[in-house]
């Protein structure tokens, strides 16, 4: 078995559980539970693994900025995924991230997560066919956002979609705000939208940000 260790991060408890119970039943031995992305990072530096099961939506950032981190640090990571949100935007980065599979939170059952093991086992990757089909409906399109979207607005898009006003972004950003300005006038274009109630449906859809994280945002203010 080349895969021992298991750090589970996953802010629901229930299912958190589940995995766990999973695992320990299939003789895994799990190093550590996180509940939050600042766990997960902590852990990440201080415990052995060599797997990481990592939900996406967690209460205190994007599983993205994680997976981001954690190939930088340690390129060899293999990391399943588990999410929730099937957008184009997610499922096209996760593709291209360098996670060993995405696996659709909804359904994951344990004979799915022992296909997912199996696979990536043997450094295999493993994704559910909802994935499959959303990227492939991703890369058949003329304007699909990777295409489109400098990594700039890819980023702003997310801020867009959260409902950031201009001269926010800016001053967290350091920039001006006549260039967020430009780059929201770039975006709408190329999204297709008109006003901002638009711009932020269409990153929702789009999945470049998700309803708990526009609740948080909420909440916030």
């Amino acid at each position: 078995m080349s895969i021992k260790n298991v750090l589970v991060v996953e802010d629901e408890l229930m299912f958190r559980e589940f995995l766990v119970g999973w695992l320990v039943r299939e003789g895994y031995t799990v190093v550590g539970e996180a509940a939050c992305l600042e766990e997960a990072e902590r852990m990440s530096k201080e415990l052995p693994m060599d797997l990481v099961l990592l939900d996406m939506d967690l209460p205190d950032g994007h599983g993205m900025d994680y997976v981001e981190r954690q190939m930088m640090r340690q390129p060899t990571t293999r990391i399943l995924v588990l999410t929730a949100h099937m957008g184009n935007y997610p499922v096209t980065k996760l593709k291209r991230s360098g996670v060993m599979g995405v696996l659709d939170k909804g359904s994951t059952c344990g004979e799915e997560l022992r296909r997912a093991f199996e696979a990536v086992e043997s450094w295999r990757t493993y994704y559910t066919d909802r994935v499959e089909r959303t990227f492939r409906k991703v890369i058949c399109e003329g304007k699909a956002f990777y295409k489109t979207l400098s990594p700039r607005e890819e980023e702003l898009v997310k801020a867009f979609g959260l409902g950031e006003n201009n001269e926010a972004i800016a001053t967290r950003l350091g920039l001006s705000v006549a260039t967020i300005q430009g780059h929201r006038r770039n975006v709408m274009a190329k999204a297709g939208v008109r006003s901002t109630p638009e711009l932020i449906i269409w990153s929702i859809r789009n999945g470049f940000v998700t309803g708990p994280q526009i609740e948080r945002r909420q909440m916030q203010e």
